[in-house]
This record gives structure tokens, C-alpha cells and sequence, in this order.
């Protein structure tokens, strides 16, 4: 690995890491990252909006290759290089979601989570239907979190859509346990509705006991006006577990012990209580409907 960075890059490296899904290396005070390359990835889209951000972010930074060329290949693997601006362990913030959403908007792009939320839906099934004798943990909560999702669902094709919402810079997954390179990293990066990265940020910070979340949310909205579409489409996202279901991903595809779950499980019937809580003061300000099922549960 050493003489292939150095053959594709002129980088001459003394040490590499291996991490979860990428090697990392130290060159003349910066870190860089070498992640495998994903089929899955529109990558000549992400570059160009790699080097639209460069200036006005810390965004991390593709790197090109000696032939200058996104992509390098070693022993059939395909490879893409990344160099590092944010180098802390520093959490997640909404202010710096905010930040990077406003960097960067999309046009014309068609999204529509409510037929994406199914088809995951449909995928899980069949993973939990092929091996769910392995996991009883799994087994025996799917159908709740399952039942979450069917709502978000449902909630967001209830929306009616108006001209007033943004696309903006998002990510396709924040993590409970992720910190602030996540939000910077290139290959996470996806246009999106701008309230995606902000209900992330407020269920996982239900489970990082975040306790200044709630001045937090008072503090976005007073810096940014959202329409009704966006709010509504904030709640469907609440609603929706994704934090579950990336566990499940773990647990199945990553073959991580099924115990992480029980960590989320313990904390289901607070979950609900924010949940309401975060809609009620939603809800002062804006027209959206009430959660019939979370309002039965906690009266």
C-alpha cells in the first residue's frame, strides 16, 4: 500500500493505519484518508462539488492522482484519496450543519424519501426474513421501529407540496457517534432537503444527551425561516428511525454484535417523550398535525 500511494501520488509515507473502511496516513502536517471506492458513488459530481466548497468551507479535499484522475486502482481495488482540513474529535453541532447547509443549494433535483423509506423498508424485511433465527434482539423490535417508519411515511406523503423549501448540501448518514469530519467528508456529501441533516442532528441528539438541544432548535429557527412544507417535512424525518436502521446495517451487514441495540431499546419510551416535546414547540409556531400515536402514549 505504502509503494502504491507513492507511485499514484508522489507522497512518500513512513506509517498507514487501517480503520474501518479506509487507511489513514500523516504527509507534511495534514492527514489523509484513502477510502475504497463505492460503484454506488456519482464521484465526477461529488469532485466538482468537492471544489465548489473548498473555498468557503473545510471541507475535506479530493485528491487527484498522478494522471489526474479521481480514481486509482491497486491489486483490482478501486481507491480515492482525501485530504483533511478538521482533524478533531469535536462534536457534531447544529450551528455547523447550518453552516454547511447555506454553503452550497441544488436545483432540479427529485427527491422523495417517502418512496425511498419503502423500498429500505422492503430490503430489511428481507435480510431479517433470511437470518432472523440469528438475531432474537432484532427479531423482536423490528416490527416496532418498522411501525415508526410506516408512519414517517405516511406523514410525508401527506404533505402537500409548495415551491417554498431548499436544497441545500447534505449528508447521507450522520451517526450517533460521529464527529464533525463526518460532516466534512466529500464522500458523504448529497443535495437534499435542507431539514435532513437537522432532524438527524436532533434524534441522535436525544441519545448523546445533548440537554442544550432544545435552545438550540429555538436558536435555528430564529436564524432561518422555513416554510410549512419544510417543517412538516422536519416531523416526517423525526419521525422516521434511522438511527435503528443503522444499526441494523451494522448488525447484518458489518456483523456487529446485535447487543448494541439494547442501548436505544432502553431509552424507547423517553425517545417518544421527546419526540412530542420537539413537535409541541413545533407546533407554537406552525400549523402541522398532531402524532395520534405518541399523543395515546403520553397524555
Amino acid at each position: 500500500m505504502i509503494n502504491f500511494i507513492e507511485y499514484f501520488y508522489n507522497i512518500k509515507v513512513d506509517k498507514i493505519i487501517y480503520e474501518k473502511g479506509y487507511y489513514s496516513f500523516s504527509y507534511k502536517n495534514n492527514l489523509y484518508k484513502l477510502y475504497i471506492y463505492n460503484e454506488n458513488m456519482d464521484i465526477d459530481s461529488l469532485y466538482k462539488i468537492n471544489k465548489s466548497m473548498l473555498n468557503s468551507t473545510l471541507v475535506s479535499e479530493i485528491i487527484l492522482n498522478k494522471n489526474n484522475e479521481i480514481i486509482s486502482v491497486n491489486n483490482n481495488i478501486a481507491y480515492i484519496l482525501i485530504k483533511t482540513y478538521v482533524n478533531v474529535k469535536k462534536n457534531i453541532l447544529l450551528e455547523e450543519i447550518n453552516f454547511i447547509s447555506n454553503s452550497l443549494e441544488g436545483k432540479n433535483i427529485n427527491i422523495n424519501w417517502g418512496k425511498l423509506w419503502e423500498d429500505k423498508i422492503d430490503y430489511l424485511e428481507n435480510l431479517i426474513g433470511e437470518n432472523g433465527k440469528k438475531y432474537p434482539i432484532m427479531v423482536d423490535s423490528f416490527n416496532y421501529f418498522v411501525g415508526m417508519a410506516e408512519n414517517a411515511i405516511s406523514y410525508y406523503n401527506s404533505i402537500v407540496f409548495d415551491s417554498n423549501y431548499k436544497i441545500t448540501i447534505s449528508h447521507k448518514k450522520i451517526r450517533l457517534d460521529d464527529t464533525i469530519e463526518a460532516l466534512y467528508n466529500p464522500l458523504n456529501i448529497i443535495f437534499d432537503f435542507r431539514v435532513r441533516d437537522v432532524a438527524e442532528y436532533i434524534k441522535f441528539s436525544f441519545f448523546n444527551n445533548n440537554t442544550n438541544i432544545f435552545n438550540e432548535i429555538k436558536i435555528y429557527f430564529k436564524n432561518n425561516y422555513l416554510s410549512l412544507t419544510e417543517v412538516k417535512l422536519l416531523v416526517s424525518r423525526l419521525l422516521y428511525p434511522s438511527f435503528y436502521f443503522d444499526m441494523y446495517d451494522d448488525i447484518m451487514i458489518d456483523e456487529k454484535e446485535e447487543k448494541i441495540l439494547t442501548f436505544i431499546l432502553s431509552k424507547l419510551n423517553d425517545y417518544e417523550i421527546y419526540l412530542k416535546k420537539v413537535i409541541e414547540l413545533l407546533a407554537k409556531n406552525y400549523d402541522i398535525e398532531e402524532i395520534m400515536w405518541i399523543k395515546k402514549n403520553h397524555t
